[in-house]
């Protein structure tokens, strides 16, 4: 019996620290999209959210980006390289459904492997590199329009956890 407890107690422990282990290999980040944090300022009545969750173990990503107000249609969305106020090169694409408007959201899922656009004039040239530049939060999300090819509205990137 004391044997089983003894057991029991140790599988316990190896499962709290295997869950903390994981736990603390993913980052989650935010960010609030409007046209007055695009490089030059937008006057645009969309404004937005977006959601990111990376895991360092995998190298994998889910995105979510909930758009509000957009008058024309979505060409793209990215996240780029770049600090609050600067431009910078794309750096992950999404897959948003292209001339959608007015109220709507998409995601899913991204990855290293298939979806890192190496920047190495940048200094963002491995996936370390992406990974060491959303850990500084020197990442933005864009959402681009035909009406604003360059940018409708931007919203840096801001750790939560």
């Amino acid at each position: 019996m004391r044997r089983s407890l003894t057991l029991a107690i140790a599988g316990l422990f190896v499962l709290l620290l295997s869950a903390t282990h994981a736990q603390a290999q993913t980052a989650t980040w935010t960010a609030q999209l409007h046209g007055g944090n695009e490089v030059p300022a937008v006057v645009t009545g969309a404004a937005g959210t977006a959601t990111f969750t990376w895991n360092f173990a995998t190298h994998t990503g889910t995105y979510r980006v909930d758009v509000y107000n957009l008058p024309v249609g979505v060409t793209a969305s990215h996240i780029h390289a770049g600090a609050a106020g600067t431009g910078g090169p794309v750096v992950i694409n999404f897959a948003p459904v292209v001339g959608t408007s007015n109220d709507f959201g998409f995601g899913g899922n991204v990855s290293c492997a298939t979806d890192f656009v190496p920047r190495a004039a940048q200094g963002v040239g491995s996936c370390e590199d992406f990974e060491q530049m959303i850990l500084l939060d020197n990442g933005y999300f864009n959402v681009h329009s035909t009406a604003n090819p360059g940018g409708e509205i931007r919203g840096q990137m801001v750790r939560k956890s």
